[in-house]
């Protein structure tokens, strides 16, 4: 059996106080081959684009353990292009963007036997303003929602997740604003598997 190729890929997690912290959640279409229903952060895979010299302008570079500043750059393009793609949302501020901005939180790989596989990396985002709408084609939904909430929400099988987007809503439940998940980023890291998710 040929092994699924694995695709890298960028999500953000965009929080805001309102007046506690919230963080904005995705819904994908129900039927989608990857995570079909389930709750999301806004994300995508990295394309040749992402990587272009026009793309390097805008995001000169990135912080991400184990890469190059450049290399990672193509991870937070892809993030915020996703962004804007799927609920219309530029939260890069002026450019060039300032990759202190956007502290890298999280890295993740699908499981070996999921039909799609994603090698992720998570960086954390500030909202900056302007009004979120799912792009109906990735996402059916979106919404701002207070992380402790989402996860109640999920163990009442009111919405469903996988497990990296549950540990994200469980780190940022954490935190009462947005100047407090900031101050956070350095915590918790450390390679570990989850049900067949590798984080590191």
């Amino acid at each position: 059996m040929t092994p699924v190729p694995v695709r890298p890929a960028a999500s953000l997690l965009i929080i805001d106080d309102r007046p506690d912290l919230h963080v904005l959640i995705g819904q994908r279409r129900p039927g989608s081959a990857f995570v079909g229903g389930m709750i999301v952060f806004p994300g995508g895979g990295v394309d040749d684009d992402d990587r272009a010299t026009e793309a390097r302008t805008r995001v000169p570079s990135a912080h991400v353990p184990e890469l190059s500043d450049e290399a990672a750059a193509a991870f937070l393009h892809a993030g915020l292009r996703e962004t804007v793609e799927e609920v219309g949302l530029w939260v890069g501020g002026d450019l060039p963007v300032d990759p202190c901005c956007f502290p890298h939180v999280g890295h993740w790989i699908t499981p070996e036997d999921a039909p799609r596989r994603y090698d992720t990396h998570f960086f954390l985002a500030c909202y900056i303003g302007g009004t979120a709408a799912a792009d109906q084609i990735e996402l059916t939904d979106v919404w701002w929602e207070q992380p402790a909430r989402a996860l109640e929400r999920i163990d009442t099988g009111d919405i469903d997740a996988i497990r990296p987007t549950i540990e994200f809503l469980r780190s940022l439940s954490r935190y009462r604003n947005v100047s407090d998940a900031f101050a956070g980023t350095g915590c918790g890291r450390g390679g570990h598997h989850l049900n067949g998710w590798t984080s590191f």
